[in-house]
């Protein structure tokens, strides 16, 4: 496999901001950014929520509850 020289990295470089623009370049270096660091952050388990299931209602408070009290999610029509 061939090896790639200062030189031909200079060469790539240089097509990648005539072609992508230099704004561009700055928008794909953050994204890159952002993504090396939240890798790393996920590597050492960091930032994760702990995602225990919420424990059920007794059938007592379940009965308790009526529908008037849990009105439908959504748009209502008058």
């Amino acid at each position: 496999m061939p090896r790639v020289g200062l030189g031909e990295l200079l060469v790539i470089g240089f097509v990648l901001l005539v072609v992508l623009s230099a704004s561009r370049m700055a928008a794909l270096g953050n994204a890159l950014g952002k993504f090396v660091y939240s890798f790393r952050k996920a590597a050492r388990g960091e930032g994760f929520v702990d995602a225990r299931p919420l424990p059920r209602a007794s059938p007592a408070e379940e009965a308790e509850a009526t529908p008037a009290e849990h009105p439908p999610a959504g748009p209502t029509r008058s």
